[in-house]
């Protein structure tokens, strides 16, 4: 009988901690794949939103992002300057190619589309 009852209680915790970890992994995400031309300098500092994004190792980065619209800045002589929208769409890698060689940098993406303000997003 007790050992019935230890088998029960270890299923219980077992079926706990696979509903916890199963909470904790986002399920709606995509990627974000930044590339720079030529490849920046690794002051240059990037931003999705407003979290500065670790210095690009030879020019990329591979980003997991969750769904939705996300902005892509940069640093600029008055703050921030943002260079373009990024389309997430689930289990999809956006490829957004930056261009330092202009003043000020500009996007160029694979795919694009017109938004709501005139600007162009990153669509991937």
């Amino acid at each position: 009988m007790a050992a019935i009852a230890t088998r029960l209680a270890a299923a219980a915790v077992a079926l706990t901690a696979l509903i916890a970890l199963g909470a904790c992994t986002p399920k709606e995400a995509g990627y974000v794949e930044i590339r720079t031309v030529p490849v920046a300098n690794p002051a240059t500092a990037f931003y999705l939103d407003s979290v500065k994004l670790e210095p690009l190792k030879n020019g990329t980065a591979v980003l997991r992002q969750g769904i939705g619209t996300t902005k892509l800045a940069t640093d600029g002589t008055g703050g921030k300057l943002a260079l373009c929208d990024i389309v997430v769409r689930k289990h999809r890698i956006t490829t957004v190619t930056v261009s330092v060689l202009e003043r000020p940098p500009r996007c160029m993406c694979r795919n694009s589309a017109p938004d709501g303000s005139g600007g162009r997003s990153c669509v991937g």
